[in-house]
């Protein structure tokens, strides 16, 4: 069953225009953080959403919990229209999406302790006893693996790992359909990762919870996802079921991300593809294919014609590229 679908989100940022400017009469330009994308999520399922640092992929996620409002485009939770919602309206909803993000500190209160930050959403939607509210705190706090007498506790106490984990607890609070998962482990170091990676696993398996899990890190998103969308410049360029994904590769940005993998075995040798030039501006994108300007096998149909996202053979499941010569 799908639970969230996004079609055709778009988000632009105006560009603040100089006094110059403005004499000039320029044209007002704005950012295309996000220019049209589609993609959907079934109930308990983790889908993956990677890219460089740029392309979009966290005001996707922002986007879907109205951090920051769409453009353009519609968003619906379990056929609820999230971008048309009023801010009262979409209160009701707020219990089913919930957020965790990357950087474990600033995204907790340093005044308040963690039965205060906990507590805080579970305060906002109706749990008015304190003795009540406090006992779920606790058990939130254990079930991400913190002692339940840590409550008192303040952000400073704990390290990155510890305060990820208070994260994590204040997003399970109100029992969501979907989590949002901002980079929440890139921040962290990698034996705390896996630490992570496994409690939101186990958590995922516990309580049916769909995630949407934005990261740069492959190896970490191949173990957690069980679909993963590759972004570039504002645009999905390929989606796949994670074996599938991975095992082949179809358009050549993913094939130069996947290259940069560092593999474990030491007799197992990968190419990596080093791509040349830098990542566009989003103000002015290139035309056609956003990814022609650094592609090793662009050619002149790639200036022309914007390739669109369609389904390719695949061994597992369902594959789709945008790339003209993705067979």
């Amino acid at each position: 069953m799908t639970l969230l679908q996004i079609q055709d989100l778009k988000k632009h940022f105006p560009v603040r225009r100089s006094a110059m400017e403005w004499l000039k009469r320029a044209p007002a330009q704005s950012v295309h953080a996000v220019d049209g994308i589609s993609l959907d999520i079934a109930a308990g399922e983790t889908l993956g959403l990677v890219g460089e640092s740029g392309c979009g992929k966290s005001t996707v996620g922002r986007s879907i919990v109205r951090l920051e409002d769409a453009t353009a485009g519609t968003i619906n939770l379990n056929g609820a229209p999230i971008t048309t919602l009023s801010r009262g309206a979409f209160r009701s909803l707020r219990k089913d999406v919930q957020f965790v993000f990357q950087d474990p500190f600033a995204s907790l209160n340093p005044r308040m302790t963690v039965a205060q930050a906990v507590g805080e959403p579970l305060l906002n939607f109706g749990m008015t006893d304190p003795v009540e509210r406090r006992a779920r705190v606790a058990e939130l706090i254990e079930r991400v693996g913190l002692r339940p007498d840590q409550i008192d506790r303040f952000p400073h106490e704990f390290s990155g790992g510890q305060r990820q984990r208070i994260g994590i607890a204040r997003a399970l609070g109100l029992n969501p359909k979907l989590i949002v998962l901002d980079e929440p482990v890139s921040a962290l170091d990698v034996s705390v990762q896996a630490q992570v990676i496994n409690l939101l696993i186990r958590l995922q398996q516990e309580f049916g919870i769909a995630y949407l899990f934005i990261a740069h890190d492959l190896a970490v998103v191949e173990h957690i996802s069980d679909r993963v969308a590759v972004m570039y410049l504002g645009k999905i360029v390929e989606i796949a079921e994670k074996r599938s994904l991975f095992a082949r590769p179809r358009h050549p940005y993913t094939q130069a991300l996947l290259s940069a993998v560092p593999v474990a075995d030491t007799d197992v040798r990968r190419d990596k593809i080093i791509l040349k030039g830098d990542l566009p501006s989003p103000i002015n994108p290139p035309s056609g294919c956003r990814f022609r300007t650094r592609c090793p096998i662009a050619q002149s149909i790639c200036a022309k014609e914007e390739p669109p996202l369609r389904p390719v053979s695949a061994a597992v499941g369902t594959h789709s590229t945008a790339c003209h010569f993705a067979e």
